[in-house]
C-alpha cells in the first residue's frame, strides 16, 4: 500500500472516529463520561498513547488533569499544569489557539524550545504533543491533549481532526450544561409545587391538563391516569360539575383567568370546598403556552362564614324583634294620652324606630355587614315610606353608588326624615302629591336631592330657626355625623327642594 493511500485510510479512520463521537454525544448525559469519550476517541484517531482531558481550575490557577487514556494510576483526578504561557497546554487555554509541540524531552538544541514539558510528560516520555482549547459560546473549560512518546510529528491534519473532537465535546457539554440546569430548575420547581398547601396543575393550551403536585394524589387517593387530561371532572360533584366546566372552557377559549368555587371529592368520600385560580403563561408573541392553577382549601373559612352569618341573622332577629317592642310600647303610650302635643310626638317617635327597624332589617338581609349598594337600598326605603303614605306619590331614580353600611343607614334616616316632612307639611289641603327623590354621584361626592311641589318652605328657612322641631334636630345632627351639606330652597315651578351633599368616603 502507497503512502497515499495509507494516509488516505488514517484520514478516513479519522472521519469515522468523530462521526461515531458526535453520535455518542447526543445520547450522553454524564459529563465524567463525555470527557473520557472525547480521550479515548482522541487516542483512536491520532494513534497516540496518551490523551487528556485539563479542566481549568480558578481558584488555583493550574489545570487538572480530568480525564485521560493511557496514563500510569493515580495521574488521572490529580495531576495538575500550568496555566501559564510558557506551558503547551496553558497557551491554548489562554489564547484559544491550537498548539504543536514536537521533540517534546530533547536537548534545548534540538526539541521543543517554546514551552516548558510538564513532569507527568517527562516522567511519560512524551515527545510530542497537540493541545486543543474546549470552549462553548461564552466560557473555556479547559485543553484536550494527544500525547505520544513516539518521534514522529503530528501535522495539521491532526491538529484539525482534535480540535473537531474539542468542538463537538464543547457544544455537547453547553447541552449538558443546560439540560441539567433545566433539570433542576424542574426538581425545585416540583419541590415549590409539593410544598405549598394548594393542590397545583399545569394544562397545556387547550386545557388538557399533563401534570399535578403531589397533594392532589394525596387528596384524591387517585394517580395521575385518572385523572389526567379532563379526567379531573370525576372529582367533582354532580350539582356543580356542569358549571364547573362551562366556565373554565370560557376561560381556556377566550385566555382570561379563571376563577372558581366548587367542592372536590376526597379518598374518604368527603367533599371539601376549593377556590381554584388558573392563570395563562404565553410566550413572547402573546400566544398561550400553557396553564397553571391551583385549588386552595376554604371549607374551614366557608364553615365559619356560615356561622358567622347564622349568627348575625339571630342578633339582627334579636335587634328587630326589641325594635318592634320599643314601637309597640310608644304606640299604646300614643293612643292612651289625652294630650294632643304629646300624642303627636309618641306618633313620631314610633314612626322613626319603625323606620330604624326596617331599614336594619333590610341591611342584614340583602348586604353583607361592610358596604351596600346605595341606590338598591334608597329604592328599597323609598317603596316602604311610599306604602305608608298612599296618598302621596313618592318616585326615587338614582345610580349605583357603593358606600359603607354605617353611613347607608344615617343617610337613610336623613332622607326618611325630609320626606316624612313633605308627606306632612308640602300638601297641607290633603289629597297628596308628588314627591320626588334623585341619588347622583361624581368626583369622589354624593348627591341626594328631595322634591315636590307643594306649598313650599317659609320664607327665610332655616334649620337653626326650627331647633324645637325633634326632626330638624335630627336632620342636622344626622348631617354633621355624615359631614354633609344640607341646604334647603324652592323647587322649580312650585314647592320645596332639599340637596344633600357629601364625600362618599368618611375622611
Amino acid at each position: 500500500m502507497s503512502h497515499r493511500s495509507e494516509e488516505l485510510a488514517y484520514r478516513l479512520r479519522q472521519q469515522e472516529v468523530l462521526a461515531g463521537f458526535g453520535l455518542f454525544t447526543l445520547q450522553a448525559m454524564d459529563l465524567d463520561a463525555l470527557l473520557q469519550e472525547a480521550c479515548r476517541i482522541s487516542a483512536i484517531g491520532l494513534g497516540s498513547e496518551l490523551s487528556k482531558v485539563l479542566e481549568y481550575r480558578p481558584d488555583e490557577d493550574k489545570l487538572l488533569l480530568r480525564a485521560g487514556i493511557g496514563w500510569r494510576p493515580g495521574v488521572v483526578g490529580h495531576a495538575r499544569a500550568s496555566a501559564d504561557l510558557g506551558s503547551a497546554a496553558g497557551y491554548a487555554f489562554r489564547t484559544g489557539e491550537a498548539v504543536l509541540s514536537s521533540h517534546l524531552g530533547a536537548p534545548a538544541a534540538e526539541g521543543e524550545d517554546r514551552f516548558r514539558a510538564s513532569q507527568v510528560m517527562v516522567e511519560h516520555g512524551v515527545r510530542r504533543a497537540i493541545n486543543v482549547p474546549i470552549r462553548g459560546r461564552d466560557w473555556s473549560f479547559g485543553v484536550l491533549e494527544a500525547d505520544s512518546p513516539q518521534e514522529n510529528k503530528f501535522t495539521q491534519a491532526d491538529i484539525a481532526f482534535l480540535q473537531g473532537v474539542a468542538n463537538i465535546l464543547g457544544v455537547a457539554m453547553e447541552r449538558v450544561r443546560v439540560e441539567q440546569a433545566v433539570q433542576e430548575s424542574e426538581e425545585s420547581f416540583r419541590t415549590l409545587a409539593n410544598s405549598i398547601p394548594q393542590l397545583a396543575w399545569m394544562a397545556d393550551a387547550s386545557g388538557s391538563i399533563y401534570w399535578y403536585n403531589q397533594r392532589i394524589f394525596d387528596y384524591t387517593g387517585l394517580d395521575f391516569e385518572e385523572i389526567k387530561g379532563w379526567g379531573w371532572r370525576s372529582l367533582h360533584h354532580p350539582d356543580h360539575l356542569e358549571r364547573v366546566v362551562e366556565r373554565i372552557r370560557r376561560s381556556f377559549e377566550t385566555g382570561e383567568p379563571w376563577e372558581d368555587t366548587f367542592p372536590l371529592r376526597g379518598q374518604d368520600g368527603s367533599y371539601r370546598w376549593f377556590l381554584s385560580r388558573a392563570l395563562p403563561i404565553r410566550d413572547s408573541a402573546g400566544r398561550i403556552l400553557r396553564w397553571f392553577g391551583t385549588n386552595t382549601d376554604v371549607t374551614e373559612q366557608r364553615e365559619a362564614e356560615e356561622r358567622n352569618q347564622l349568627m348575625t341573622q339571630e342578633v339582627s332577629h334579636r335587634v328587630k324583634n326589641s325594635l318592634a317592642l320599643v314601637a309597640s310600647l310608644l304606640g299604646l303610650q300614643s293612643r292612651s294620652t289625652t294630650n294632643p302635643e304629646a300624642r303627636q310626638a309618641l306618633e313620631d317617635a314610633y314612626a322613626r324606630v319603625q323606620t330604624i327597624a326596617q331599614i336594619h332589617d333590610r341591611l342584614w338581609r340583602q348586604y353583607d355587614a361592610q358596604s351596600v349598594d346605595l341606590c338598591g337600598f334608597l329604592n328599597d326605603l323609598c317603596h316602604k315610606l311610599q306604602e305608608t303614605a298612599m296618598e302621596h306619590r313618592l318616585e326615587f331614580h338614582g345610580h349605583s353608588v357603593m358606600i359603607t353600611t354605617d353611613r347607608a343607614i344615617s343617610l337613610g334616616l336623613l332622607l326618611n326624615e325630609i320626606v316624612t316632612n313633605a308627606f306632612k307639611y308640602a300638601y297641607p289641603e290633603g289629597g297628596g302629591g308628588p314627591v320626588e327623590v334623585r341619588l347622583s354621584a361624581s368626583g369622589g361626592e354624593l348627591r341626594l336631592e328631595v322634591a315636590d311641589q307643594g306649598v313650599g318652605l317659609p320664607g327665610g328657612f332655616e334649620f337653626s330657626k326650627h331647633r324645637k322641631s325633634l326632626g330638624s334636630r335630627l336632620i342636622v345632627n344626622i348631617a354633621r355625623q355624615l359631614q354633609a351639606q344640607v341646604e334647603p330652597g324652592p323647587n322649580s315651578p312650585s314647592g320645596a327642594r332639599f340637596v344633600v351633599t357629601m364625600p362618599i368616603q368618611q375622611s
